[in-house]
């Protein structure tokens, strides 16, 4: 299972360059991802994120994806698997200003491509205090323009094409485990509409190079069903080939996944992330992130 959403705020055009907030599609590790899917099905993926900074700015979104799992792999069995998915991430963005008093729309339609490899096999019964288990997911993903061309709302400067790769880690060892990206890079082309930024003279914005850095899940299996734990990211935005200033922050918090409904094909993940640190561009935010994965 593997995680895609977008992070974006809306900014207004005069004051896009001052606060650098072009926040580009970031993966957002959960307990028990970068693991293979149920072979040979397909699964309904929402990620829905509610997020919300002291200056009042209120964001509801969720990148829901199609996607479908492979019975097996290049090796030709189930020790690898490919996932192929297509999607949307939509929602609501307020500023809390007199200039935006909340808009829907739609951020970035994407589509995707990720591979799942079995490094370390098993070789006790699952569950066992000596079970161990490695697996490395190197992901893909492309985003294409949503036709926005205005300053304001959810999806504001998304009109573009995107593409970003990383290269996820799932270790189980007994009750242990840990989902872990070392690292992961988006690149955001220019918008295909030009912005004035109050100059007389548009301007085609372009988001460049960004970067998240040590995007960790890790947990302890408290009951057969709940796994409980600790996440972790920080965010480089802009910081190359870009028309906004760059900005930093990182978040941690409590993080858990429910397993109890897996028998339905049902699965719940959560990270609650608090600013533990952020670039004086950026203000001070908390949010809350989910998985809902559901097999069919």
């Amino acid at each position: 299972m593997k995680l895609q959403h977008s992070s974006r705020l809306w900014v207004g055009p005069a004051l896009a360059l001052v606060l650098g907030i072009t926040p580009p599609a970031q993966g957002e590790q959960f307990i028990g991802f970068a693991q293979p899917g149920v072979p040979g099905q397909w699964a309904l993926e929402s990620f829905p994120v509610f997020s919300r900074t002291t200056k009042g700015s209120v964001r509801a979104g969720s990148n829901t994806v199609l996607a479908y799992f492979s019975e097996t792999g290049f090796t030709g069995t189930q020790r690898d698997q490919l996932q192929f998915w297509v999607g949307a991430d939509t929602g609501y963005n307020n500023d809390n200003s007199a200039r935006n008093n909340g808009a829907w729309g739609v951020a970035s339609p994407n589509l995707g491509l990720a591979y799942y490899y079995n490094v370390v096999e098993p070789k006790s019964a699952y569950g066992s205090d000596d079970f161990t288990t490695f697996w490395v997911n190197p992901t893909l993903s492309l985003e294409f323009p949503n036709g926005n061309d205005e300053g304001t709302g959810y999806g504001a400067f998304a009109n573009r094409y995107g593409a970003s790769f990383s290269v996820a880690n799932y270790l189980r060892v007994g009750r242990f485990a840990a989902t872990f990206t070392p690292a992961g890079i988006h690149y955001a082309a220019r918008n295909r509409h030009a912005t004035d930024l109050g100059s007389g003279d548009p301007t085609r914005l372009r988001g460049g190079v960004s970067f998240w850095l040590a995007d960790i899940a890790a947990a302890y299996l408290v009951t057969d069903d709940v796994w409980l734990g600790v996440h972790h990211s920080y965010h480089i935005n802009n910081r190359s080939a870009s028309d906004f200033k760059e900005s930093r922050e990182g978040k941690i918090g409590p993080a858990m996944t429910y397993t109890g409904f897996s028998k339905q094909g049902l699965y719940l993940s959560a990270n609650l992330n608090f600013d533990y640190y952020h670039s004086d561009n950026l203000p001070y935010s908390n949010s809350l992130t989910m998985a809902l994965v559901k097999f069919f």
